[in-house]
């Protein structure tokens, strides 16, 4: 089962946390389709389905404005693109708790061909690094290092950075 916390945590940077507290019903609603999505062999359709649910939200709650405060920093207007960011991030935690099996390995790598998954990838290469060569999983890192900025890819490709003071 996927916590509520979890998706809740992935948007809290994108929205603030003003925001994320009236999207919070929409984050219950995304962890019922994420939690009855286990089973599914359509990720493509699941992570379209979220893309458009969640700029109807942020838009719903933004009285069509698209403009969010960012906890700590400044305004921004959200852009189309960034649902679609969002969408993928929300897919990991399902991708992450798939079995691993042939049948997952094949279906993930077939929804990293058909779509922009960095979700995908980072599930064939941490989940999945058992059932590939090494050099399925250098590939895996020469296009999640080759297609995204190096932020997205801390904490699993990237250390994260230490805390000073720490």
């Amino acid at each position: 089962m996927i916590p509520v916390s979890q998706i809740a945590n992935i948007l809290l940077p994108w929205t603030g946390s003003e925001l994320l507290q009236k999207l919070m019903p929409d984050c219950e609603y995304i962890v019922r389709q994420l939690n009855a999505s286990r089973k599914t062999d359509d990720l493509q359709a699941l992570c379209e389905h979220l893309t458009l649910y969640l700029f109807s939200a942020v838009r719903r709650v933004t009285n069509g404005s698209m403009v969010v405060s960012p906890d700590g920093g400044y305004p921004v207007r959200m852009q189309t693109d960034d649902f679609s960011d969002i969408a993928d991030e929300m897919l990991l935690p399902l991708l992450l708790s798939f079995p691993i099996d042939e049948e997952h390995l094949l279906l993930l790598k077939n929804f990293s061909m058909q779509q922009a998954s960095l979700s995908a990838l980072r599930a064939l290469h941490t989940r999945f690094a058992p059932l590939q060569t090494q050099a399925e999983l250098d590939m895996i890192v020469q296009i999640a290092k080759g297609s995204y900025p190096p932020f997205r890819l801390l904490g699993w490709l990237y250390p994260l950075p230490k805390e000073e003071g720490l």
